[in-house]
């Protein structure tokens, strides 16, 4: 089980960087999608920081439950802002899609499995997933806030 859940991680994390720093770079990208992409990481990252970190209760159950539930249906909302994607892109998209629910649900049974105690060693493989979601995040942030302009698009793809 615990290979399965690193090579998912690993899986998700090659085609998110695929996406994130190769195709989203070779066409212009929306403020809108901007916004959501931010939004999008940020609600996924909670409930993953959530299994990581807290102790599993009815309550913290139900939240994640919600938060995951919430992330999930906030990504479907992203295809509003891609009318004009490659087909690459578009594929890497839905696997990136199916991908989505399936993490939440792993780091969800590692937690209930309580795999941090069982297997600290897969327990710090998640601190470090979670670790490269938020320097996604600041990355986004950063990058397509303060440095990415049309003109520096245009120069990248001329």
């Amino acid at each position: 089980m615990l290979v399965v859940l690193v090579i998912l991680m690993i899986t998700q994390l090659t085609l998110f960087h695929l996406d994130e720093y190769y195709f989203h770079r070779r066409r212009r990208v929306t403020r809108p999608e901007i916004v959501s992409a931010l939004i999008d990481g940020l609600i996924y990252v909670l409930p993953l920081t959530m299994a990581i970190f807290l102790d599993l209760t009815p309550l913290t159950k139900g939240l994640y439950i919600a938060l995951s539930v919430v992330s999930c249906i906030s990504i479907a909302k992203n295809e509003f802002y891609y009318p004009k994607l490659e087909r690459q892109e578009r594929l890497v998209h839905s696997f990136l899609y199916v991908l989505h629910p399936v993490m939440l649900y792993t780091f969800y049974l590692s937690w209930e499995g309580n795999y941090f105690t069982n297997f600290p060693n897969f327990w710090i493989v998640q601190i470090i997933y979670l670790g490269l979601g938020v320097r996604t995040l600041a990355h986004q942030l950063i990058y397509w806030n303060y440095v990415y302009t049309d003109e520096l698009h245009d120069s990248h793809t001329t």
